[in-house]
């Protein structure tokens, strides 16, 4: 599971909305909202494709942090 770095919040989004990164990833907000806010976990797959739509040149150990079951 990955949990995502909160302090990168603004860096990842790039003036991009949650809203507009939700609908884009195919996700609800709400569950967006919480992973950015380090509430939850999420799984490596989710966290690529957050990663792959805002910006695709960066390694996921940027923006998240690897967590053991």
């Amino acid at each position: 599971m990955y949990e995502f770095k909160v302090e990168k919040k603004q860096e990842l989004l790039k003036g991009k909305t949650i809203t507009s990164l939700a609908n884009e990833i195919g996700m609800s907000v709400y569950a967006l909202i919480k992973i950015l806010n380090g509430k939850v976990t999420t799984r490596k797959l989710t966290a690529t494709y957050i990663i792959k739509i805002c910006d695709e040149n960066t390694e996921i150990e940027y923006y998240f942090t690897r967590k053991e079951k």
